[in-house]
């Protein structure tokens, strides 16, 4: 599952410098990428950074995705895809610490404006 460089595209070749392994390349005034090259980051970055680095947010799309016309087999194969993703970068202790303190903040804050007339 490589990525696809859209007509979404503004020709700004951002992600031509951001690929990690060279797989997008200028073809005049619009980029494409190698689908031999490209590994969609895995390994060095944990969001492919042609996504990460487009102003558009639209500009790259996964081929797999570009390819398949029904609408839930491509929400489920995102979704999959994603929620693995999470699972191997995620660190639990580290969110379960900022959800306590913002739901501490949060009911800190709520004791307060009730107290205050």
């Amino acid at each position: 599952m490589t990525y696809a460089i859209t007509s979404n595209c503004i020709g700004c070749q951002r992600c031509v410098s951001a690929c990690p392994t060279a797989a997008i390349q200028k073809d005049g005034a619009q980029a494409r990428i190698d689908v031999n090259r490209c590994n969609q980051c895995v390994g060095s970055f944990s969001v492919p950074q042609c996504w990460a680095s487009c102003p558009t947010s639209h500009g790259c799309i996964e081929a797999l995705a570009a390819a398949t016309t029904d609408y839930w087999e491509n929400w489920f194969t995102t979704y999959t895809h994603v929620v693995q993703r999470l699972n191997k970068t995620a660190n639990p202790k580290y969110w379960n610490r900022w959800f306590d303190r913002y739901a501490a903040m949060v009911k800190r804050l709520q004791k307060e404006r009730s107290v205050t007339p």
